[in-house]
């Protein structure tokens, strides 16, 4: 088995966080042969930084273009790498330091894979970002005997005939790494999980940041020609809290104690999922159900704002 790899890595804006990604790949019991970055179109110091490192000798490729969505970064540092085995991950993360040797670990046993996915934790050193944890990120469940989070690109390794394969990834801002695993997930390749490869996500840590990340995500969702998978289900639900509404202004005061009855039913199951099998999480008060509450409905009203935007530009665009 070549057991050489080349990590791959799309960032912008990330001078916050690169130092603590390039940090902890450098730390990795199993050694990247070649780190390699694409940058799409920094306007901080993320690429000084890296530049620091290259300078330092340490094996990585920087890519500069002025303008890259995450997929086309990806896209542009697979295209660049030298080795056939891809290891992909994110900025925004920080890896434990065993990441690389446990995801190779199921292909040095001598199975013929393909892929393998490896596991993430969020972040939750604040009390925001714990509820929020809960209310956003999915559940782990149990793989070989360990519970842990499926099909995360930003901790995965696969072989570069994937990519090819698969025509790379879309060159959209979100939903591309969803699209790109769903092709794999649809072709015939060998895929295995490793539950001890873990990488730490840092979630947002604020309203603010939430409702920038959720808007951005929701229009380019809809860019994507995704609304099946989140806005379809929101809007429905919002349809029928307005109808309930009328009914209890036209029909029965009643209606509006099944509306608040059914958004509290709607928080506890959340809660209730998301902590059923987790250590610190499974840890909830009234304080942190009532913050998940409101951090639910931030992401749904973040959702209708990049809806909004989405409309706005396609007249612009029908416009022009």
């Amino acid at each position: 088995m070549e057991d050489k790899i080349s990590v791959i890595i799309p960032v912008k804006n990330e001078e916050g966080s690169i130092k603590d990604l390039l940090d902890s790949l450098l730390d990795q019991t199993h050694k990247p042969d070649e780190i390699v970055i694409t940058d799409g179109g920094s306007k901080d110091a993320t690429v000084k930084i890296i530049e620091e490192y290259i300078a330092r000798g340490y094996p990585i490729k920087l890519i500069k273009t002025t303008h890259a969505y995450p997929g086309k970064a990806r896209n542009l540092a697979v295209e660049s790498s030298s080795y056939e085995l891809i290891a992909m991950t994110d900025a925004g993360i920080k890896l434990d330091k065993n990441w690389l040797k446990e995801l190779l670990r199921p292909l040095e046993e001598g199975h013929d894979l393909d892929v393998v996915y490896g596991n993430y934790e969020p972040v939750t050193d604040t009390f925001f970002k714990e509820c929020l944890a809960i209310a956003f990120v999915p559940a782990p469940r149990a793989v070989s005997g360990a519970l842990m989070r499926l099909h995360f690109i930003a901790s995965s390794l696969m072989k570069k005939k994937v990519w090819r394969s698969v025509g790379g990834f879309p060159d959209f801002r979100a939903a591309e790494d969803r699209i790109f695993m769903e092709k794999v997930g649809e072709g015939s390749f060998r895929i295995a999980f490793a539950p001890a490869a873990k990488v730490m996500w840092n979630i947002p840590s604020d309203f603010r940041s939430v409702f920038r990340r959720f808007s951005l995500y929701s229009m380019h969702d809809l860019m994507a020609g995704r609304y099946n998978d989140w806005h379809l289900a929101v809007i429905r639900m919002y349809l029928a809290a307005i109808a309930a509404v009328l009914l209890g202004v036209f029909v029965s005061p009643f209606w509006f104690i099944i509306l608040a009855l059914a958004a509290i039913a709607r928080i506890l199951f959340t809660v209730i999922n998301k902590t059923r099998d987790e250590g610190p999480l499974k840890k909830f008060n009234i304080a942190k159900v009532v913050l998940i509450g409101i951090i639910i409905i931030w992401i749904d009203i973040a959702m209708f704002s990049g809806l909004i935007k989405y409309f706005m530009h396609r007249m612009a665009k029908g416009r022009a």
